[in-house]
């Protein structure tokens, strides 16, 4: 895991909740501790979500509400002591819905190559990428893209050029259309099991995009290869290593 993509999963940390049993996003706070930068953004991440936190606590609770709360035990409820608890329940799922929000708003306006790579990456890490056309015919995934409005106009490393297809999918990433162009590299005893996914997108999507030259790099299982030629920007991740990856260039 590299800066950019510990700050990615770090937006959505709550400090002082069970966030932190999160494999992912235990291995960005431990990454935090040993890097100052990352370590200077996190504090300041952390006091802005204290900060929404105390705002949400000046809420004024209704004068005797818990005396009301414990008096439904014994006795029988009226409309007007129902709507004092029910306020307060919904003033509960506001606070914990008004700071998850928060945290998803922030992470979705992030348009980072770093943030998009991330991902990607949990595309193929997490689960089996569902294809929306299966197919070893390379001519009709560029038609089935290009009919969906979809980038179709990409340009395969060679080594890419002679490995088997498997299928496509469309995604969606900030808004914005991405291409999958699912490929098998040959160690999976399944033809039809994919290893090798290409994304596709338009340069001008996200800030920072790749150079020229391509750019490994590794996240627990997933190696990924990045690089823009042209108006088109690639992402190449397999399960295996940079070795791997690099047989395809």
């Amino acid at each position: 895991m590299n800066h950019d993509q510990a700050k990615e999963i770090l937006l959505l940390y709550r400090p002082g909740t069970a966030d932190e049993e999160d494999p992912d996003l235990a291995e960005a706070l431990a990454l935090a501790r040993h890097h100052e930068e990352l370590g200077r953004w996190l504090k300041e991440h952390c006091t802005t979500q204290e900060a929404l936190r105390a705002k949400f606590r000046q809420i004024v609770v209704p004068e005797g509400l818990k005396e009301q709360i414990l008096s439904e035990r014994t006795t029988h409820t009226g409309p007007f002591k129902r709507n004092l608890v029910l306020a307060a329940a919904f003033t509960l799922v506001l606070l914990f819905l008004a700071g998850t929000a928060l945290s998803i708003f922030r992470a979705r306006e992030d348009k980072t190559f770093a943030n998009f790579q991330t991902r990607m990456i949990r595309t193929v890490a997490r689960e089996y990428p569902k294809m929306d056309l299966e197919t070893n015919d390379q001519e009709r995934i560029r038609q089935y893209l290009a009919q969906n409005q979809a980038l179709a106009d990409y340009a395969l490393p060679g080594g890419l050029q002679k490995t088997t297809s498997t299928g496509c999918a469309i995604l969606k990433w900030q808004g914005k259309t991405v291409s999958m162009i699912c490929f098998n590299s040959g160690k999976s005893n399944n033809p039809n099991e994919p290893d090798l996914f290409l994304f596709v997108t338009h340069r001008t999507d996200m800030a920072n995009p790749p150079s020229s030259k391509p750019e490994f790099s590794q996240n627990n299982r997933v190696a990924t290869a990045s690089w823009s030629a042209g108006e088109i920007t690639y992402l190449l991740g397999g399960l295996g290593n940079e070795a791997f990856l690099r047989k395809y260039f």
